[in-house]
């Protein structure tokens, strides 16, 4: 009877699984890149971090039960991403990579249910494994162009089975905590959204009878805060730099030009020919992001040409925006 009591004693102590451990590390800096204004307010853009804070190696259970809990609690000093002046990009964090399980700052999330840290293999292996984070910024984020940066604090805690024996009884339970950081940025580039219909003189006999185009505009959308100029280049066919725009049909030509508001300077590309934000019949000034800022101007055949012969004359100029 004593040999038996012996044996089964030692049974009992054999342990069915190699201790796991977990511990917290540093952190990889999540990053959403560099991203225009308008893609930031207009669009949902997803940024995450292989590692969170949370790494743990060993071999444990294949699923975690009720008992078992791994908690993550996100806050930070800041409410988003802040950029330097002052505006801010608001982001939502997730546990995984769709927008499932939402995390709220302050408050803790366990990772071990929903099958979360199971899928992640996170305690099956030998290799060290982290608790990774997923995030999406929010739409709507109107802001000026720069760096934008948040710091999280990470609060890890957790109390699962670290040891399995003979029947599956816990021979022991790893209990700890840490708290981490993680740092999340994204740069914003300056950009616009432009609006400029196309320029029509109709059709004439000769070129004295054509009517100057007016009251035509340009839209702008640009970034808030941006100080930017306007330029109109001098089109396919200009007989020299700065000199006349001209329109094509053939091998013929017909001579025209765009001028600023409903003057007669001429609009151009390079110096004091291009127009300033500041310079805007609407709204002038920066940028504002979300509302426009308007340019007005007009367009005319030069009268001091012979009149080419009939056909449809066309030309492309091009717009460009200068931060």
């Amino acid at each position: 009877m004593m040999f038996r009591r012996w044996l089964l004693c030692l049974a009992l102590l054999i342990p069915g699984a190699v201790q796991a451990a977990c511990s917290v590390v540093s952190t990889t800096p999540a990053a959403f890149g560099m991203l225009s204004s308008i893609v930031v307010r207009t669009t949902s853009q997803p940024s995450s971090t292989l590692n969170a804070g949370l790494s743990c190696t060993g071999s444990l259970l294949s699923l975690l039960t009720s008992n078992d809990h791994f908690w993550g609690t996100v806050s930070s000093t800041q409410g988003g991403l802040v950029g330097p002046t002052g505006d801010v990009i608001s982001y939502t964090i997730y546990a995984n990579n769709s927008t499932s399980y939402p995390l709220t700052r302050g408050t803790a999330y366990d990772f071990a249910r929903n099958g979360i840290i199971d899928a992640l293999g996170l305690l099956n292996g030998t290799t060290p494994k982290t608790v990774p984070l997923y995030l999406g910024t929010t739409i709507g984020s109107n802001v000026a162009a720069g760096v934008y940066t948040e710091t999280l604090s990470i609060f890890w805690n957790w109390n699962y089975c670290s040891g399995i024996g003979i029947g599956a009884i816990c021979l022991g339970r790893d209990i700890a905590s840490g708290t981490t950081s993680l740092t999340v940025n994204l740069t914003v580039s300056n950009d616009c959204t432009i609006t400029a219909p196309n320029i029509a003189f109709g059709s004439a006999p000769v070129v004295s009878a054509f009517t100057p185009v007016t009251g035509q505009t340009i839209n702008l959308a640009c970034t808030k805060g941006s100080a930017y100029t306007v330029g109109l280049s001098d089109g396919q066919n200009a007989v020299s730099v700065g000199g006349r725009r001209r329109m094509i049909s053939g091998s013929n030509y017909l001579a025209y030009d765009i001028f600023k508001s409903a003057g007669t300077t001429r609009w151009g590309s390079v110096g004091t020919a291009r127009r300033a934000s500041t310079d805007a019949e609407v709204n002038p000034g920066n940028g504002l992001g979300t509302g426009s800022q308007i340019f007005n101007y007009n367009a005319k055949i030069y009268t001091d040409q012979s009149t080419p012969p009939a056909g449809t004359y066309l030309d492309n100029v091009v717009l460009d925006v200068g931060f």
